[in-house]
């Protein structure tokens, strides 16, 4: 299988990757997706070979173009966390949480369940830049779950789904 992604704007910025090989099987394949610029447009589509190395069997053509708008969010207060980004969302295991922040500044990431308790926490101290980190609540009840970014100024919630 190979991938590729591109910025609607800048098209000539594709990024190809590989998936697989041979008797390798990958029900779900995610791929990180850093270095995003947040606001911006981008496209992806994937196509199958039956060679682990790209070679003379490959499907006709490319799968449809998938579009997405990278998010950008902002707490109040004017302290940004941009492209933060959760995947897979619902997830049976692990969640890939990923943002960039653009200014110093000491953040807490936690992951609290509906009825408070808090299953993961990461202090980081004058952080700055993008932060990549694939939280694993396999063994954890299977329900709603809220991902919470405090920042200097404020906090970013979001929902997680452990099915």
């Amino acid at each position: 299988m190979k991938a590729r992604v591109d910025s609607i704007s800048n098209p000539s910025g594709s990024d190809f990757f590989q998936i697989g090989g041979a008797g390798v099987s990958y029900g779900t394949y995610t791929k990180d997706k850093n270095g995003l610029v947040p606001g911006e447009t981008y496209r992806g589509q994937a196509r199958s070979y039956c060679d682990p190395n790209g070679g003379a069997w490959k499907s006709v053509t490319w799968t449809s173009l998938v579009y997405w708008t990278q998010p950008v969010v902002r707490v109040e207060g004017g302290t940004a966390i941009a492209n933060l980004d959760v995947y897979p969302n619902p997830s049976r295991d692990l969640f890939n949480v990923t943002f960039t922040s653009e200014d110093v500044q000491d953040l807490e990431v936690r992951v609290i369940n509906v009825v408070g308790e808090v299953v993961y926490t990461e202090n980081l101290q004058q952080f700055v830049g993008e932060y990549t980190k694939s939280i694993d609540l396999e063994t954890y009840t299977k329900g709603v779950y809220f991902l919470e970014i405090t920042t200097n100024n404020g906090v970013v919630n979001k929902k997680l789904i452990l099915q």
